[in-house]
């Protein structure tokens, strides 16, 4: 991920941050946020990804 994009990612997670609690996010809150949203992502994207070429592979289980 490039600085850029982090950048943008933590701005729009304090954006909501400040929507939801009303007030200014801490520097650990956008941080603890950040990480959270980063491993969601990864999580949920990759194992779509990952059964997406298994598919285009054939190497799904028969159960």
């Amino acid at each position: 991920m490039t600085e850029q994009k982090k950048k943008l990612l933590q701005a729009k997670i304090a954006a909501a941050l400040y929507t939801e609690n009303g007030r200014v996010p801490t520097k650990d809150e956008i941080e603890k946020w950040t990480k959270f949203a980063r491993v969601l992502y990864t999580a949920v994207l990759g194992l779509h990804f990952e059964r997406q070429t298994q598919k285009r592979n054939k190497q799904l289980p028969i159960f």
